[in-house]
């Protein structure tokens, strides 16, 4: 049951890290 808890953890941090690169990456393009 441990396992599920830390699976969806990951999950959550990729999905955060992945959508902060995407927000960065327009920022930047959005800049120039």
């Amino acid at each position: 049951m441990g396992n599920e808890i830390i699976d969806a953890a990951v999950v959550s941090f990729v999905i955060t890290l992945v959508g902060l690169a995407l927000g960065f990456a327009l920022l930047k393009l959005q800049g120039e």
